[in-house]
């Protein structure tokens, strides 16, 4: 499929309209929109292997400090922009993280926003190479299989082939960590995700539309480096919906995703 070297950008969420009286309609995209995003929790990341361990952490800010590279704009990666990241690239992807309890959360944070980008969507070259970076050895043809699986089956429901696949907008932003086994060898870490999906298309069958998943992901010290041995999701947590007017037009989704910057990844 046909990929944009364009950072992908916007990052303002999609409100339903609120009924004022009990008797109003609801935008007739509504339940395919609750659908959908069902859908991707659900299927897109879907993984064979479960997760083990304590839910005893505590959250965390998703945010870190990071420090500047000299690399041009045409060298953007695939989740956000690598140049607010102190890590070396492989295939766009940070990594050489530490060997310690915050590298694996670092490595957590920018692996799932790797996933959650447009380019992982719709090249599939692309994302293979991005799993490869990022995945076990023992863990990566399963993980192919299966996002290969999601991913085409997301855009087969938003009616995107590689004609109009640059009207998809696809982004993730960590809203916060939580550790919830450490060893010097495996760790566990949750990774509270905010998320847009949808085609900025009059037509569409689903507008952009917000989500909110945890991913659990557990990662292995392996070649001198943090990697994903699996990954699960749950949906939420989910704040109240304060909510709008109006949802915002496609036309003016379609100016806000050109213009605004992906998230940067973590330092």
């Amino acid at each position: 499929m046909a990929s944009d070297n364009t950072p992908r950008t916007g990052t303002r969420v999609l409100a339903v309209e609120k009924s004022t009286e009990s008797g109003e309609k609801k935008p007739s995209w509504h339940g395919m929109a609750v659908t959908g995003i069902i859908f991707l929790s659900v299927v897109v990341l879907a993984v064979v292997l479960g997760i083990s361990g304590s839910k005893n952490g505590s959250y965390s800010g998703g945010s870190a400090d990071t420090q500047s590279q000299d690399e041009p704009p045409s060298q953007v990666g695939i989740g956000g922009d690598p140049r607010g990241t102190a890590k070396r690239l492989v295939d766009g992807v940070p990594v050489g993280y530490a060997h310690n309890q915050t590298g694996a959360v670092q490595a957590a944070i920018n692996y799932q926003m790797a996933r959650s980008s447009h380019s992982y969507f719709t090249d599939e070259k692309g994302r293979h190479k991005t799993l490869a970076v990022m995945m076990t050895s023992q863990a990566l043809r399963r993980q192919i299989h299966n996002d290969d699986t999601g991913m085409q089956q997301v855009l087969t429901s938003l009616g995107v082939d590689s004609s109009d696949d640059n009207e998809l907008v696809a982004r993730g932003a960590a809203m916060g960590t939580r550790v919830t086994t450490y060893t010097d060898q495996v760790a566990t870490v949750d990774v509270w995700m905010a998320g847009l999906i949808g085609v900025t298309n009059k037509n569409a069958p689903m507008p952009v539309s917000a989500s909110w998943t945890t991913y659990t992901m557990t990662l292995q010290w392996q070649s001198s480096d943090w990697k994903i041995s699996a990954i699960t999701s749950v949906n939420g947590p989910t704040p109240l919906d304060a909510g709008s007017d109006s949802p915002t037009s496609v036309d003016e989704f379609s100016t806000a995703d050109r213009e605004f910057n992906a998230p940067p990844y973590v330092g």
